[in-house]
């Protein structure tokens, strides 16, 4: 499906095949199981790490989307003739007789063959454990007997990345050689946190790193120095033409990784050796804020570096995946559609984006808290109980006031407090779609500490989040942009805490509604009278002051000028406020038109829609950094993806399914497999940002993986389109289906049930339930372990 040059997705739609090893950019994977990660390319570069990929990296990469020359390389040599290669493309780029690289759900497979020497190499994470495995199959494809050696090598990072001081970070490390288990160690005597005292590199990296191999060693190397020669490079390392390898570990090198093991094959004999890298922690308990158990290494090599154990775990992670996958499936006559919403949003907002954090356009140390409690509702259809997890992680990173960091380290916990005017109300959203969800109204019971003080109930530090910003108005009662709201290029606008944020109004004024009946269940009718009297006041002023003609401005700076305005020669319409003011129902149902009418004209482009135009030339100090990026790059009248998906939304929920379709079609990223040298990213996952009309590269995406927008993009393709939502009464179903759909299906978990819609054109519009006709658009709630068959007819 979908073939280009480069590439193709499988039949079944779990896989994306690589068939040339120079994509436009790096086509990468990014696996995890939640705690430990890696990512590779379809060269073969990526890293490991552990916990997060800012503070906890386990093998070296530094960003590099052109090289793409670090990674954890495996060399093939031919005893007989000299002639080495790697096992994937890079880094010797061998030519070669066959080439393929499998981007599957939880694993990656590389197919490479030279020489008459076919292999094939698997990589993946075992499930629950800190570590990966790297099965290689090589298989003799030649007539004649071959005599070869097999030999891995990779850079250890061990703790904080980026290491750019690598002449320093390395005195701190120590690799030993451990026979019997036929693996290499590594420890380190410095993280780079403070201890207890708050001495700062005063403390042991708390981990042993490990590599290990399931054959036996010929020899082994753990210094960079030694394995590639001075002045030379991974794709002709010194190594390579000596029979051994040096052997040299402990303190005193620049700590590598490499095994080397022998072996024969006769003419079609395989072989199969297994790798594994990993790490464990070692429990000193010394520094602030990270308390963490001993962890034995050694029964975690023994367990998993066999050929049986990678056969057998790999099953295991096929289960795995697909019990956070099978919430919901559907089926359209867009494969594209499918593709993405069935395995690829899903897959990327856990494994990369909730899990990983990381991907090959940013590194990250930790949590956003407004960004993964929005990733999180990505679970609600599988697996809702890591939606709450991942509330209850975040309500522990909010102060008694109210307010929350920013961000947030998943060592340590610290990160950046500030004034953000919306992070601390995705809290209260997201729990209103959890309950919503699953009807567990005991987690507004569960205790949560506070940063900075005793424990509350969810449902208090909801509250509070919600009253510190009814603190923050301006003088006419319009929410306060602060350090920035939702988009954080407007990192000038309301620094002095004067500015508006007309797109807080929408957002604030949802909130306010949706936490209405939680207040009103806990018998707190003051609190709800007062959001009622904030909401009223909110809507007021949104529409008298927020309203420019034909759209809704964005904001006031903090002297009073204004953002997104017909007034503004750069910037003069922005999609955040009118796309939410629809979504929020803020808005007057007479001016839905008018503002469909403008987002469609100026903002809905070929490949999504752009979140502000004009793009700003010129840099304005009292609006921020997004006028400082290149006209057309992302936040600057580029496609922001994430915001892109409530273009949808909007439409769909203002009755226009014609443009939630077109808004939606443009961002689903197989749509872009026909333009791939233009796309230049992955056509199987969303990317961040894609270039807008000013730009002289429109259509170019970049900043893929590491993006919230995978989320969405799922969420707007079965609530607003298929039309299906869940609400405290039950499922609800209005399709916003395109003309040139006659029909589709969709299956659902819900409350212990799984509903199968089917959707037919027809001349009437109704809903049948089990063959019963229904009045109104809710379907039954069983919750009886049974399936359901709802029929719908669309108009």
């Amino acid at each position: 499906m979908f073939a280009n040059k480069y590439g193709y997705f499988s039949e079944d739609g779990k896989e994306y095949v690589i068939t040339h090893p120079r994509t436009p950019k790096p086509w990468i994977n990014v696996i995890s199981n939640g705690d430990y990660s890696f990512m590779v390319s379809q060269t073969g570069g990526g890293c490991s790490w552990r916990g997060n990929s800012g503070q906890n990296r386990l093998t070296r990469l530094y960003q590099d989307i052109i090289k793409d020359n670090f990674g954890k390389y495996l060399y093939l040599r031919d005893l007989d003739s000299k002639e080495f290669w790697s096992l994937s493309y890079q880094p010797v780029q061998k030519p070669y007789q066959k080439f393929e690289v499998r981007h599957g759900i939880g694993y990656s497979k590389f197919m490479y063959q030279v020489d008459n020497v076919l292999s094939h190499v698997t990589m993946f994470v075992v499930p629950n454990k800190p570590l990966e495995i790297i099965e290689v199959k090589v298989l003799n494809a030649s007539d004649h007997v071959r005599h070869l050696d097999l030999t891995s090598y990779f850079e250890w990072e061990a703790g904080i990345h980026p290491d750019e001081h690598r002449e320093f970070h390395k005195l701190f490390m120590e690799t030993i050689y451990v026979p019997e288990l036929r693996a290499i160690k590594l420890t380190k005597n410095m993280w780079g946190f403070g201890d207890k005292n708050g001495l700062h590199n005063n403390v042991y990296w708390d981990f042993v790193g490990f590599h290990a191999c399931s054959e036996p060693i010929k020899s082994f190397n753990g210094d960079k120095e030694t394995f590639l020669g001075m002045y030379e490079s991974e794709r002709d390392p010194l190594a390579m033409h000596q029979d051994k390898l040096a052997g040299s570990v402990g303190r005193f090198g620049d700590p590598t990784g490499s095994l080397q093991t022998e072996f024969t094959l006769r003419p079609g004999e395989e072989k199969t050796i297994v790798f594994t890298i990993g790490v464990t922690t070692i429990g000193k308990k010394e520094i602030y804020g990270i308390d963490q158990e001993y962890e034995d290494p050694d029964p975690l090599i023994q367990e998993y570096t066999s050929p049986e154990a990678a056969k057998r775990v790999f099953e295991e992670v096929k289960v795995f995946w697909d019990e956070l996958l099978s919430g919901d499936q559907a089926k359209t006559p867009d494969k594209a559609f499918d593709l993405m919403t069935n395995t690829f949003s899903k897959y990327q907002a856990i494994s990369c984006r909730i899990w990983g954090k990381t991907a090959y356009y940013q590194t990250s140390g930790g949590y956003g808290f407004r960004d993964q409690l929005q990733d999180s509702l990505i679970f609600l259809e599988s697996k809702p109980s890591l939606t709450k997890k991942q509330l209850l992680m975040h309500a522990d990173r909010q102060f008694k006031e109210g307010d929350v960091y920013h961000w947030f380290v998943t060592y340590q916990g610290w990160g950046a407090r500030g004034n953000c005017s919306d992070d601390l109300l995705w809290m209260p959203f997201v729990l209103h779609y959890y309950i919503e969800e699953t009807l567990d109204d005991s987690i507004l019971d569960e205790m949560v500490p506070f940063v900075d003080g005793e424990a509350a109930s969810m449902y208090e530090h909801c509250k509070r989040a919600i009253q510190k910003s009814l603190t923050r108005y301006s003088e006419r009662g319009v929410p306060l942009m602060g350090s920035h709201d939702w988009n954080d290029g407007l990192s000038a606008v309301g620094h002095k805490m004067k500015g508006e944020s007309f797109w807080m109004s929408s957002f604030l004024y949802m909130v306010l509604r949706q936490f209405d009946r939680f207040a009103k269940q806990k018998g707190d009718t003051a609190f709800a009278e007062e959001m009622a009297k904030h909401a009223e006041k909110i809507k007021k002023t949104f529409d008298e002051f927020g309203w420019d003609g034909q759209w809704y401005m964005q904001a006031t700076t903090d002297d009073g000028l204004k953002v997104g305005s017909i007034e503004n020669e750069e910037g003069q319409i922005f999609l955040m406020p009118n796309s939410w003011a629809i979504i929020s129902e803020i808005i007057p149902a007479k001016k839905i038109p008018t503002v469909i009418s403008s987002i469609q004209k100026y903002l809905l482009k070929d490949y999504g829609t752009l979140l502000n135009f004009p793009a700003f030339t010129k840099p304005r100090t009292d609006i921020g950094y997004v006028t400082r990026y290149a006209p057309g790059l992302r936040e600057n009248g580029g496609v922001y993806t994430h915001a892109a998906t409530w273009a949808v939304s909007a439409f769909a929920k203002a009755g226009y399914p014609e443009l939630a379709y077109q808004a939606y079609q443009g961002i689903c990223p197989p749509n872009r497999t026909k333009d791939p040298d233009k796309y230049l990213a992955e056509p199987y996952v969303t990317c961040g940002n894609s270039d807008g009309p000013i730009s002289p590269m429109y259509g170019r995406g970049g900043w893929s993986w590491y993006t919230g927008s995978a989320q969405w993009l799922h969420r707007v393709a079965v609530q607003d389109i298929l039309g299906v939502r869940a609400s405290f009464e039950g499922l609800r179903v209005n399709p916003s289906l395109p003309k040139a759909w006659n029909e589709a299906s969709y299956t659902r978990k819900f409350r212990n049930a799984t509903y199968h819609f089917e959707f037919q054109k027809a001349k009437e519009a109704s809903i049948l339930v089990d063959g019963t006709l229904i009045q109104g658009d809710l379907i039954p709630d069983f919750q009886d372990h049974q399936d359901h068959k709802v029929s719908v007819f669309v108009k």
